[in-house]
C-alpha cells in the first residue's frame, strides 16, 4: 500500500491495518511518498504499482482511471449501494469518472470553519454569524469594544487560497467555482475580483492582528496563536477542521473545546447558494484485484475501521456510519457531522491547478490584500500564466 501520509496521519493509519491484520491474518507493507504523483507514475512506468494506494486529489485518481491504471471498485464488490449506505452523493461523486467507481473516500476534511472563543462571545454578548452581514457585524463590534478581530497566517499563501475558494463558491456558485478552477472560465472574470474585494471587507489593516503586512509576515500555526495562544491577540481565524487538533495539541494544551475554543461553518453570502463546503479528501483506489486487496477496500470502508481511525483525533471520516461518539471531542465531532452531511463538496480548487500556478495563485492573493487597487492588473497576469498551463 502506498499513501503519501506521514507522521500523525501514518500513526493513526497504522492502528487501522495493525487492526485489519490481527481480524483476518492480511499483513499491509505500507510505504510513505510524500511526492506522491512522480512516485506512482515512476511505479507504475516500471510495471511495478502498489496494490492499493490512497489518491491524494480526485483529479489524479481521473488520470489513472482514464489510462486504465486503477480498477473499477463496483466490480470489486463495493457497489454503489453499498457506498450509499456509507457515503454521502458528494463522496461517492468524487471517486466515480465516467459513470464508474474507482475510490473510495479514506479521509477527508472541511475547509469551511470559522474558529472563536466562546467565552469571549459570552462576554460581549455576540452570536454565531449565520451568514456574511452577520458576521461583518460581530467583526465590527469587537472593534468596537477595543478588541482586534482578526488573525491571518498570510505568509502561508494557502491560507488565503482558502478564503477566496470559500468567498468565490458563495458569491459565484459551485458550478462556476468548478469552471474556474478547471481553467473554463478566466482569472480575469469580474465574479473573481469581486470575491476578492469581498474578502477584503475583513483582511484589511482595521480587523486584522498586525494588519495586512502583520498577516503576511505570520505562518499558520502562528495565526492560530494570536487567537487561542496563551497570551491571544485576536479573536477570531479561519482555517480548516485541522486547526482544533493543532490548537489543542501544539498551541495551548489547556484550551477547553467548546468552552474556550469552538468552530462554527462558514456563513451564507448569497442565499441561492448556500454552504458549499470546500474541503479535501483522499481516494483508496486499487491497481490490482485480488481477494486480499478486496478484503482490504471493505475493511477500511466499514465502521469498525472508522471507529479506531477518529478516535485517534487525527482524521475525519467521511462514512457516515461512524458514529458522533467515536470522535474525541466536541471540535472533531462537529467537522465530522459537517463532513459526513455535506450537500455540495467542493474539492480545494488550488489543489486543483496545473503545475506552479497553486503557488503563483497564493502570490497573487497576497499581493491584492496588499493592493486592492491591482487587482484587476493582478488577475490579467496570473490569466496569462494560467492559459499557459490549462
Amino acid at each position: 500500500m502506498l499513501s503519501l501520509w506521514g507522521g500523525s496521519e501514518k500513526d493513526a493509519f497504522i492502528k487501522v491495518t495493525d487492526a485489519f491484520t490481527k481480524s483476518t491474518g492480511i499483513k499491509v507493507n505500507y510505504t510513505t511518498a510524500r511526492d506522491f504523483v512522480p512516485v506512482i507514475r515512476t511505479r507504475l512506468a516500471a510495471g511495478n504499482p502498489p496494490e492499493v494506494a490512497i489518491i491524494p486529489r480526485p483529479g489524479v485518481l481521473s488520470d489513472l482511471a482514464k489510462q486504465g491504471a486503477v480498477k473499477d471498485l463496483g466490480s470489486m464488490g463495493l457497489s454503489r449501494s453499498y457506498l450509499t449506505a456509507r457515503y454521502s452523493p458528494a463522496w461517492i461523486k468524487l471517486g466515480t469518472v465516467n459513470g464508474k467507481i474507482y475510490g473510495v473516500a479514506a479521509k477527508a476534511n472541511s475547509k469551511s470553519v470559522m474558529w472563536y472563543r466562546p467565552d469571549q462571545f459570552k462576554k460581549y454578548k455576540l452570536t454565531v454569524p449565520q451568514t456574511w452581514g452577520q458576521l461583518i457585524a460581530v467583526t465590527k463590534k469587537l472593534k468596537a469594544k477595543g478588541q482586534t478581530p482578526w488573525a491571518q497566517g498570510a505568509k502561508d499563501s494557502w491560507t488565503l487560497t482558502d478564503w477566496f475558494e470559500n468567498v468565490y463558491a458563495r458569491t459565484a456558485g459551485p458550478a462556476k467555482y468548478l469552471s474556474l478552477f478547471s481553467g473554463k472560465t478566466s482569472f480575469a472574470d469580474p465574479s473573481v475580483k469581486r470575491a476578492i474585494l469581498q474578502m477584503t471587507q475583513v483582511l484589511n489593516n482595521k480587523y486584522l492582528a498586525g494588519g495586512v503586512q502583520g498577516a503576511l509576515g505570520t505562518a499558520f500555526v502562528d495565526g492560530i496563536g494570536r487567537v487561542f495562544g496563551k497570551k491571544p491577540s485576536a479573536q477570531l481565524y479561519m482555517e480548516g477542521g485541522f486547526v482544533g487538533g493543532i490548537a489543542l495539541d501544539q498551541v495551548n494544551t489547556a484550551l477547553k473545546p467548546g468552552k474556550t475554543i469552538n468552530s462554527f461553518f462558514w456563513p451564507t453570502i448569497k442565499a441561492q447558494y448556500g454552504q458549499p463546503m470546500v474541503g479535501g479528501g483522499d481516494l483508496a483506489a486499487a491497481f490490482k484485484d485480488t481477494p486480499d486487496v478486496r478484503t482490504f477496500l471493505k475493511y477500511i470502508s466499514s465502521p469498525a475501521a472508522g471507529r479506531i481511525w477518529v478516535s485517534t483525533g487525527a482524521i475525519i471520516s467521511p462514512n457516515k456510519q461512524v458514529k458522533k461518539s467515536a470522535y474525541p471531542n466536541i471540535l472533531v465531532q462537529k467537522e465530522a457531522a459537517q463532513v459526513a452531511g455535506a450537500k455540495v463538496f467542493l474539492f480545494d480548487g488550488s489543489d486543483t491547478l496545473p503545475g506552479t500556478l497553486a503557488d503563483d495563485w497564493g502570490a497573487a492573493l497576497q499581493n491584492a490584500i496588499q493592493k486592492p487597487g491591482s487587482i484587476s492588473s493582478l488577475l490579467s497576469d496570473f490569466q496569462k500564466k494560467a492559459a499557459k498551463e490549462f
